[in-house]
This record gives structure tokens, sequence and C-alpha cells, in this order.
């Protein structure tokens, strides 16, 4: 009797003091079992799949598939880049774009001297998603405005676009070849403009596998010579046209397909050099309002005399969260390029995407991450040479957090079903707005890594990295993922 009562009592002591943890355990093993057992399907017989999830407030390990592999982030390296950044500047961070001229203005208003548009490395400046902004003839009407009332007239100078804030490399040396002339692999310099992009319109109303025409592209920009060998394909094939040609080079190759259609189809590129256009640009709006300029120039090296020149007018940018979350929500690369390169400037004195990259590591070394899980070639994810593992992600999740509030945080990122890049994500599962997530995606690549209000309410930190997929239709890899990313949300 006497030993079935203390049996009886050590149980109810168990039970007691351990239940809690006895229930995570077992919730942590239908998580586990059924990860497994997708894991296991023939969808990843060939590929590389990676899984970590992470308690917020524990940091402890409640499921995972090869979680200290390191694989190829894709687009959620952003979110290493984006919130390092935050702690790094400051959430307050705002860019600030000057005018300024190094000479004098005499008594009719004549300015003997150049007029200077210095760059802080802002990604915004011009764009037209930051609500308020002015971009195209707008903005540049705005500058001869405020140069007016500054007092000036005429100008007997030139017109120069200091740039030098950062390093004249202007994108990462391992991005592709067949990317760098598109859009989205724009770089980062020193002074940008509507995010460093120009439009190519195309005539595609014939027959399918005809050439196509290009009507038009805009804005103007000296120089730039299009040799265009894009054809006509079926209506509902999507833009599979690639802009050939780097940063500094005028000759761009257009390659590829395009769908077939009565209206003008619209390719977008990236400028060759956005600081020598803005001040092109600028030069040309002088002219008009016939205020003068000899030249336009861009200034690549600091110049110890800057501290001398006159200020005319400062532009700020909107506040670095919100750019952080334009960021993430439309996976801007050039807003990710410009945080990184102004890290490296703010932290190692030097505007360079190497300097910022050695300065995030420095700060995740302070936090006790083993960075030994982590290779940035960039900040925005574009180089298919970036790796890192699912876990040390989550883990960086997870630390991030640990003094903050999750709900300022969860604003930084988009939710899934309801926006972004993630608008079309889950939006059947009870997972929809419960999950904060930055996608990634390559050819052959998905990712998706957040935060997660599991059904048992508890915060989690997640990544899931689908590598090397052989899948057909990039949709049937977020159709796979999805199953994963809902059991996390029902079972962790």
């Amino acid at each position: 009797m006497f030993s079935r009562l203390v049996f009886f009592a050590l149980l109810q002591f168990f039970v007691q003091s351990f239940g809690i943890k006895l229930l995570g355990q077992a919730n942590t093993t239908v998580l586990q079992r059924k990860v497994d057992q997708i894991a296991s399907s023939d969808f990843y017989k060939y590929a590389s799949l990676g899984i970590s999830v992470r308690d917020v407030k524990s940091g402890e390990v409640i499921g995972d598939v090869q979680k200290d592999k390191m694989l190829v982030p894709a687009s959620s390296l952003k979110l290493i880049t984006t919130l390092s950044g935050r702690q790094i500047l400051g959430p307050g961070f705002r860019y600030e774009t000057k005018i300024t001229h190094n000479g004098f203005i005499d008594s009719d208003g004549t300015l003997k001297g150049n007029i200077y548009i210095e760059g802080s490395g802002d990604p915004t400046f011009g764009s037209d998603r930051i609500k308020g902004n002015l971009n195209g003839d707008d903005l540049f009407a705005k500058i001869i405005k405020d140069i007016k009332a500054h007092g000036i007239t005429c100008i007997e100078g030139d017109v120069i676009a200091d740039e030098s804030v950062f390093n004249s490399f202007p994108i990462s040396p391992s991005w592709q070849w067949n990317d760098l002339g598109n859009y989205y692999a724009a770089g980062a310099w020193g002074l940008n403009v509507h995010e460093n992009e120009y439009s190519i319109y195309f005539h595609r109303n014939g027959p399918i596998g005809s050439p196509t025409r290009i009507a038009y592209f805009k804005p103007f920009v000296p120089h730039l010579q299009l040799e265009n060998e894009v054809t006509i394909d079926d209506a509902d094939s999507g833009d599979n046209a690639y802009i050939f040609g780097g940063p500094y080079h005028y000759g761009k190759r257009v390659v590829g397909t395009i769908p077939k259609g009565k209206n003008l189809f619209v390719v977008k590129g990236s400028l060759p050099d956005p600081p020598l256009y803005f001040s092109y640009r600028l030069l040309k709006e002088l002219e008009k309002n016939d205020m003068g300029g000899h030249t336009n120039k861009t200034q690549y090296q600091p110049d110890k005399n800057s501290i001398n020149r006159k200020q005319i007018i400062s532009y700020f940018s909107s506040p670095l969260d919100e750019i952080i979350k334009l960021a993430n929500d439309r996976s801007i690369n050039i807003y990710c390029e410009s945080i990184l390169k102004t890290i490296g400037l703010r932290k190692r004195n030097a505007g360079s995407g190497g300097e910022g990259i050695a300065a995030i590591k420095e700060l995740l070394v302070s936090k006790n991450l083993d960075i030994k899980a982590l290779h940035m070639e960039d900040g925005s994810g574009l180089s298919s040479r970036n790796l890192v593992s699912p876990d040390f992600l989550t883990s960086f999740l997870c630390n991030y957090v640990r003094d903050k509030n999750l709900n300022e945080i969860a604003t930084l990122l988009p939710r899934v079903g309801v926006e972004g890049t993630v608008k079309s994500l889950l939006t059947n599962s009870p997972a929809k707005g419960n999950m904060w997530v930055k996608s990634g995606s390559m050819d052959k690549i998905l990712t998706y890594s957040g935060y997660c209000k599991a059904a048992s309410g508890r915060y989690i930190a997640f990544s899931v990295f689908l590598n090397a997929s052989t899948a057909k239709k990039k949709n049937e890899n977020k159709v796979e993922l999805e199953k994963i990313l809902d059991l996390i949300y029902r079972f962790s």
C-alpha cells in the first residue's frame, strides 16, 4: 500500500511539475512526425529540403528536417539585411539627398560655379512606390523650383551627380549575367532615381513565333541602344524576356519571348548609369527653363573640397521602417542593396556591400549567433552563391525579437494570404493572416521564412527551404510547401 501511495504521489508531482513540458513535447512529436512524412514523399526525392521551427520565447527547436544544411535562401536573405539594418541604423533613419553648389551667386542671380546632386544612397529617391514622393518630370521640376527659390536664375558651371558616398561597383560580383540588364538587378548607386529603372514597350500582335517590334522606351536615356531578339509566344505564356548588358554598358540585347496581345507589352530594364542619367535630366530641365549649365558629369570619388559646398535644399526619405516594409512586401532588391551599403558606411566607414556584410556579421557574433552557417554575397538574395542554414535563420529571428514587441516586428513583413508577395499563399488555410513571411524564389528554388502565431497560441519562428526542385511548374513547389506551412501553423 505504501509503495502505491508513493508511486501516485510521485506521479502527481511529476505531472504538476512537468505537465506543460510534456504537452509541448507531444505537440512537437506530432509536428515532427507529419513533417517527416511529407519530407519522405517522392516530390523531394532528388531535391534538398531544409526546415527549422523554433519556439520564439524559449528558442527550443520543435521541428526540423536537415535544419543545419546550408542552402540557397533566395530573397529570404532580405530578413537578415533589413532587420540587421534596423538594429544598426535605427527604425527612424532617413536618407538625405542634397542639392548644393561650390560657387557664388552674383547680383543678377547667376551662379558662378557648379550645381551638385549629393546622393546618400537613398533607394527610394524618385520612386513612385512611396506615398507623397515626386517622380519623373515632377521631381525635376521641383528641384528647379527649389534652385530658383534659392535666388539662382542662371548657372555658369556644370551639373554634377555626386554618388561618391558608395563605391562605384553597384552590383554584387556574383550576380548572373542574364539578370544584370533587368530591373530587379538594378544595383545600388550613391545616387539612385526611380529605382534605376527604364521601360521598353513592345508591339506583340503578330503570329506566334514572329519577331516583336520596339515601339519606344522611356525615359529617354542618351546613347542607349537596344538590339531586339524578342519573339511572340502564347497569350498565357507570361514575360520571358531578358535584357543582357551590365552597369555602364549602353548596348543592350533583349532576348526571349513575351505573350501575344493587342496592347503594348512592357519589359523593365536597369539604367546603365543612374547618376549620369540624373545629371543629364537635371541639365535638360535647366535648359528648358533658360537657366543654362555647361555639361553634365558624375563624381565617383570623394572630393575633399566638398565640405566647402553651399547647400540649396535637402530631400529626406521616408523612415527606414517604411523602406523595410516595402522591401519585404514587394521583395525589392535595390532597397536591400542600399541598406547593406549604408550599414557598411555607418559601421565601417565604407559604402560597399562587402563592408556591409562584415558589419552584419559583427552584429550577429555579438548576439552569440554561429555565423559558420551563413555566407552572404549580397543583401537581397539575388546571388545564387548566398548560403544559409534554415536553423541559422530561425535562430536569428528568435534572437531578433527577444527584447522587442513581436507585433511591432510583424508590421515589417507581409501577412500570408493578405498582402505582398505572399498574398496568394495559404488563402484557404486557417493560417491565413497568422503568418508573417518573407518569400524567396529562383529557378528550382522556393523558400519561406518568418513568424507565426500558431493555432496553439504560441509564437513560432520558421524557415522552409526547397532547393534543386524537379517540379515542371513553379506552382507545384508552392503547393507542396504550403502543406508544410499549414502543418507548422496547426501543430506547433
